[in-house]
């Protein structure tokens, strides 16, 4: 698929849906067998990193001070889905092939379960301006546990302590205090997150937990708002400030770690363009820093960021593992859109549409019924409740169905 240049490179769109999903099957303890339908069955695993690069090799090429990827040069996507028609991080197209490794919450997965919204991580090879192809693909929740709070306005929630913020109200009953789910977000330097997708999760009593580690006193692990009691030997080799996933059991209401492992933010190798989307607050000396860890040298110049609002990044890696910046692109709006969506991978999708957005704020998601395939919208994010199997071309009203506990 052909992605139009941007007339306004400088004002770029984004597409963060945020969704409300019913996977199919069981999720026992968090841990299950994979599905296709969704991530609900994809559970947690205690793994030591992410894709670290996996299956980049050590080709050369960076950024030619054009902001185009030299074709075959290795490129790094960072942020949520925002469609399918092989799968878009960020704004490029990465093509799917039988060897692009996919996998979810740190297990192997199919290109087939990846819904929009999701966070990802993409490693593979650059094809010109707006293209690439994906050699590995990861995808993660931050937060899986039950809800214990709903604002009265329906835009917050909270989840182990996580304060979650939506960018539209919820619907009616849609979720409810107990309710399981699963989140993928980014955190802001307040400590809030933002939901770019809310999966709704059978009953189970495990959760998980992906954030950094913060000052923690002796024997407790400080995870944001929650602070947990650490068993001995737990916060060996930890320190502040490194990105972890803390798992366990929710008992009588109280979640118990059971263990705490460190998940290090790899990008690639030196040289490796990337193209990140991140909550960047300024640090002084021309650095930028996100909460989980992403740190960004900025070009000279550069306006300073409170952390609050998404910046892109488009830069190269550098031998101390920080991007040196060549663009840096503040979250601006886009016009509501109407028209056919996308679908899931291998499904061609609409072109990207590159007008100047009019306004200084995010279009809020649409509400829509659950289909009976998971649709992409091409345009602002919705949220939806995807059953998948055969896609309907017309939303309405949501209704929402308990998760399947079966």
């Amino acid at each position: 698929m052909t992605v139009p240049e941007p007339t306004a490179p400088r004002r770029k769109r984004w597409r963060l849906a945020l969704l409300l999903a019913v996977p199919l099957g069981t999720l026992p303890g968090l841990a299950g067998a994979q599905e296709t339908g969704g991530i609900g069955g994809t559970g947690i695993r205690h793994d030591t990193g992410g894709i670290g690069g996996t299956g980049i090799g050590q080709e050369t090429g960076g950024i030619g001070g054009t902001g185009i990827g030299r074709t075959g040069a290795p490129i790094v996507g960072y942020g949520p889905i925002q469609r399918f028609g092989s799968v878009f991080v960020n704004n490029r197209e990465y093509r799917i092939t039988a060897g692009t490794l996919v996998t979810i919450d740190g297990q192997p997965a199919t290109a087939a379960a990846l819904r929009v919204g999701d966070m990802a991580i993409v490693h593979g090879v650059a094809e010109g301006a707006h293209g690439g192809v994906a050699r590995s693909i990861a995808t993660w929740q931050a937060i899986i546990g039950p809800v214990t709070h709903i604002a009265a306005n329906g835009r917050e929630i909270t989840v182990l302590r996580q304060t979650v913020l939506l960018p539209r109200p919820l619907p009616g009953a849609a979720l409810h205090p107990g309710q399981m789910v699963g989140i993928s977000a980014q955190r802001q330097t307040d400590g809030n997150w933002v939901a770019s997708r809310v999966n709704t999760l059978p009953a189970s009593h495990g959760f998980r937990l992906e954030t950094t580690l913060g000052a923690s006193p002796p024997g407790q692990a400080r995870l944001g708002g929650l602070v947990l009691t650490a068993k001995p030997g737990m916060l060996a080799g930890l320190h502040q400030g490194e990105r972890v996933i803390a798992t366990g059991r929710v008992i009588d209401g109280q979640p118990v770690l059971a263990a705490l492992v460190p998940r290090p933010l790899r990008l690639g190798t030196p040289g490796t363009r990337v193209e990140a989307v991140n909550f960047f607050r300024s640090t002084g000396s021309g650095r930028l820093v996100a909460a989980d860890g992403m740190a960004v040298k900025a070009p000279p110049g550069a306006h300073r960021f409170s952390g609050l609002t998404r910046v892109e990044v488009i830069g190269e890696l550098s031998e101390a593992g920080e991007i040196t910046a060549t663009e840096l692109t503040p979250e601006l709006p886009e016009p509501p859109e109407t028209g056919p969506s996308g679908g899931k991978p291998g499904e061609a999708g609409p072109p990207v549409h590159t007008a100047a957005p009019p306004a200084h704020h995010l279009e809020p998601p649409e509400v829509g019924e659950a289909p009976e395939a998971e649709t992409v919208e091409d345009g602002t994010p919705e949220i939806e409740i995807p059953n998948p199997q055969t896609p309907e071309p017309d939303i309405d009203a949501p209704e929402i169905e308990p998760p399947s506990d079966q």
